[in-house]
């Protein structure tokens, strides 16, 4: 359990003002923590910094507990990138004691927290791009070592859940973890709590969400009609913790709510006049402060003031929410690592490009795909969410012309934004050659045990054509995600 430490040096108050304008600032601390509801996090993060001024940015240093910013060693200033982008980790904690007390068990009370979600904010140099990229809680990763303020050395460790680098000293080996994880020096962190989701989601009077479905989560309490809702308060905190209500039931699901849930927290903030109105901004930092705790070099209110003078200016459609792209651990398929395309994504965060951008030299993939014989008798059903009338029955013909003889069509009456596959275990391959055929984006295939054979989701991006219209903003690497200015309705089941 994470337990907020005093500030490290008596002179602290003093800490420099930030410039805005580098990765590299030069008042980089170190310590530790971790979390999990960082999605709330990171709508803490970019709100408040978007419009914190004045009285409200002077409640972060009252308010606030500090932590060290890198646990690790020799994982700063490697390369020299001055002047680039300013890099910010926000992380979630699901610590169970205190105000949190009510959540999970006494085992969940007794295993400590952990950062079960982080989310790397960058804010590009020129101040016109943010890219918000999602670590998924199942990640496999190296841990590299680690000491924390207690002065203990914590050995690294390999191939280890990311979410377990929380535990070793605190938030800082977070920092230290996807510093190494991405080539990219982190320059300050957010660490936050339940709390902070059900009062920022109360203040600013709620978020619009949508399901395609209605959902009753017995988990997370989520219980919510199918269609757009406005969740503040608990029902939003539920909204950003349920696994069992989104997509195939995976981390990687929920992170594509939290970041529907984000996007439309953004809207809201904008739309509203949120940033230039001075009472709503206060009660958004009060909201914040009170549940975070922050590297020691974050508490200057002027750097706050710098950093929201600079995202108020920000377009929506060049916020990108996206996930590091990952695939199956090898030796547990329950648990993930981090795929090929990987590699594009950080290269472009490294050098301060747009996860938007498709035109991005390193968002091209790699070379021909292995030829398989596959399997088409395997059974497939088509579903019918586009709105469009003999939709899935005309597809269905498609499916058959491939050589697939157990083919089925039905129209389902809530409409789907997306088209997406869900296979059963063993066939993917059935499923991918599907997916090649129809144009579906690699993140909308998806394992599940809750279907036989092949469904395909017809949604309302194939209401025509023999492919599935492509977005503008496209992710980089193929790898999930979306931008601020896109509404997007989650795909929800049953079970």
């Amino acid at each position: 359990m994470f337990v907020p430490q005093s500030p490290e040096t008596s002179n602290e108050a003093r800490t420099p003002r930030v410039d805005p304008r580098g990765r590299h600032y030069k008042n980089r601390a170190q310590k530790s923590k971790r979390g999990l509801w960082l999605s709330l996090c990171c709508v803490g993060l970019l709100i408040v910094v978007m419009g914190a001024g004045g009285f409200a940015a002077m409640r972060l240093r009252s308010n606030v507990s500090t932590e060290a910013l890198n646990l690790g060693s020799g994982m700063n200033g490697d390369k020299e990138l001055s002047d680039g982008p300013l890099d910010i980790l926000v992380i979630g904690s699901d610590t169970r004691t205190g105000n949190n007390g009510d959540y999970g068990d006494q085992a969940d009370a007794e295993g400590g927290a952990r950062s079960d979600v982080m989310m790397l904010m960058q804010i590009s140099e020129d101040h016109k791009k943010v890219n918000v990229l999602s670590f998924p809680r199942d990640l496999m990763v190296d841990i590299p070592q680690c000491k924390g303020s207690d002065g203990k050395t914590y050995p690294p460790s390999e191939d280890t859940q990311i979410n377990e680098s929380l535990n070793n000293g605190g938030p800082g080996c977070t920092v230290a973890t996807i510093n190494k994880i991405t080539g990219v020096n982190i320059d300050h962190f957010m660490l936050v709590d339940f709390n902070a989701v059900k009062q920022l989601s109360t203040v600013v009077g709620g978020v619009n969400v949508c399901v395609t479905r209605p959902v009753k989560d017995e988990y997370s309490g989520l219980d919510l009609p199918a269609g757009h809702s406005d969740v503040k308060g608990e029902q939003a905190l539920s909204f950003l913790r349920s696994r069992h209500g989104f997509g195939d039931g995976s981390d990687t699901s929920r992170i594509q709510a939290q970041q529907g849930f984000l996007a439309s927290l953004m809207r809201k903030v904008k739309e509203q006049g949120t940033l230039s109105n001075p009472g709503k901004m206060y009660g958004i930092a009060e909201a914040i402060t009170q549940n975070v705790t922050v590297d020691n070099g974050f508490t200057d209110p002027a750097t706050f003031v710098d950093i929201g003078k600079i995202l108020s200016g920000v377009d929506l459609s060049d916020i990108v929410f996206a996930t590091a792209p990952t695939e199956p651990y090898v030796n547990d398929e329950n648990k993930l690592q981090l795929s090929a395309e990987s590699d594009q994504v950080f290269k472009t965060l490294q050098k301060d490009g747009s996860l938007a951008d498709k035109n991005d030299d390193s968002s091209q993939g790699g070379g021909d795909e292995e030829k398989k014989d596959i399997d088409r008798s395997a059974p497939v059903a088509m579903t019918d969410a586009s709105g469009a009338e003999g939709r899935a029955k005309s597809l269905s013909g498609k499916v058959e012309e491939m050589g697939y003889s157990n083919v089925t069509y039905q129209d389902l009456g809530q409409p789907s934004e997306s088209t997406t596959i869900q296979y059963a275990p063993g066939y993917q391959d059935q499923a991918q050659e599907i997916a090649n055929k129809f144009g579906v984006s690699q993140e909308q295939v998806v394992e599940s045990s809750a279907i036989s054979g092949i469904g395909v989701t017809v949604g309302q991006d194939f209401t025509s054509g023999d492919t599935v219209k492509k977005d503008d903003s496209s992710i980089v690497g193929g790898a999930n995600g979306q931008t601020a200015d896109q509404q997007t309705c989650q795909q929800t089941f049953s079970y």
